[in-house]
């Protein structure tokens, strides 16, 4: 290798490295302008409001499946439910409470759990049947308590099922 060459290689070499630096550097900026702002989007609000649970069809059923030790909480909430529909002002609440019953599965569920099954026939429509909604709106200086109460009560997972039913034939004489 000739003087020149090696010369002409040194001299080369340091551009390589600071290009290199340069675009490792602007790399990370933006890596490090990126990786706060998904991390920031990927957290949930501290207190989401909770879903609506509006049904589309004329009729409905919501299932909650509770654990064993916890009726006894499950059923105090319904009742302050039942208490909240009842003596509401609100025309559409009052119908609400007009078709929803309330059942309890005398058969054991998965694991000891017990079944219930909120009956909604007919549906109002376009209302919101969320049991904590319809809680805080009569019992605001309850509802904390209420809500971990019914939440506690579901077996972990499970959540609550809404299924919409639409009549495919009625028996009864007309």
């Amino acid at each position: 290798m000739t003087r020149s060459m090696l010369t002409r290689e040194i001299r080369c070499r340091p551009v390589w490295a600071v290009a290199a630096l340069g675009a490792a550097t602007g790399l990370g900026a933006l890596l490090a302008l990126a990786i706060p702002s998904v991390t920031a989007a990927a957290q949930p609000d501290a207190d989401p409001p909770p879903p609506e649970r509006v049904f589309d069809a004329p009729a409905g059923m919501i299932l909650n499946y509770v654990q064993s030790g916890s009726t006894s909480d499950y059923e105090r909430v319904i009742r302050r439910l039942g208490a909240a529909l009842a003596e509401t002002d609100d025309a559409d609440r009052r119908e609400q409470a007009a078709g929803w019953r309330v059942y309890r599965a005398e058969e054991p569920g998965l694991n000891g759990s017990t079944l219930y099954v909120s009956m909604i026939d007919p549906a109002v429509e376009d209302a919101d049947y969320s049991v904590s909604r319809i809680l805080n709106e009569a019992f605001p200086a309850e509802v904390q308590e209420l809500y971990e109460a019914y939440i506690g009560a579901f077996v972990p997972g499970s959540g609550q099922i809404l299924v919409n039913l639409e009549l495919v034939e009625s028996f009864a004489p007309q």
